[in-house]
């Protein structure tokens, strides 16, 4: 048994044997089939002295920006007013000058007369009617004595019409009758005793065409 170990192993060393041999004569048969281990090179490291650090310059302080316009609103045109003259303070008023007085003149105006005469005439009213029996006086200055006879309103016994109708409340005093006469003259009211109820009316006639005929009212 211990004998039988002893050829195998030997046998074993023999074939490792003579397979390096035969390895060995490949290889010189044919030399190209040789592998060959380059050599190892080593990389060759270069010293680098060290460098300084590199100086950090600050960086320039940022541009400041622009401030940003601030929107101002738009103004609204303002409408522009005209100013209103003050309203002018009325005038004071005028002075009546019948104020009173019973009765009030109301002088309806002159013309020239057609036929040669001049007069002086109207009407007179009480509360809007036509009054008779009222006594009208002409003279040479208000208030003055009569220059010819008074007249009694739609009554009087010289007018030759006194009794028509339509000469209700009416008066006619003729200073120059056929004929044109220049003159100055008051006419007014007065009562039974001659005292003046009206403020006198001034007519001025002319001896030709012109103011021959004035009518002059009195109304209460």
């Amino acid at each position: 048994m211990q004998r039988g170990r002893l050829v195998l192993l030997g046998s074993l060393l023999w074939l490792t044997a003579f397979g390096c041999r035969t390895s060995d004569f490949v290889a010189r048969a044919n030399p190209t089939a040789t592998r060959t281990k380059p050599p190892t090179v080593r990389p060759t490291f270069t010293r680098v002295p060290p460098t300084q650090p590199p100086t950090l310059t600050p960086p320039p302080p940022p541009t400041p920006r622009p401030p940003t316009p601030t929107r101002r609103p738009t103004a609204r045109p303002v409408p522009t007013r005209v100013p209103v003259p003050p309203t002018p303070a009325p005038p004071p008023p005028t002075a009546d000058p019948d104020a009173g007085w019973y009765y009030r003149r109301v002088f309806k105006g002159c013309y020239t007369s057609e036929s040669p005469n001049t007069r002086i005439e109207g009407t007179v009213y009480e509360n809007g009617l036509k009054k008779n029996g009222v006594i009208v006086r002409l003279s040479h200055g208000e208030h003055f004595e009569a220059l010819i006879p008074d007249f009694i309103t739609g009554v009087d016994p010289t007018d030759h019409k006194h009794i028509a109708p339509e000469r209700q409340g009416m008066y006619r005093l003729s200073p120059a009758e056929g004929g044109y006469m220049d003159g100055n003259w008051w006419v007014f009211v007065i009562d039974e005793n001659g005292n003046p109820l009206s403020k006198g009316q001034y007519i001025k006639t002319h001896d030709g065409p012109g103011c021959n005929i004035a009518i002059v009212d009195f109304v209460h």
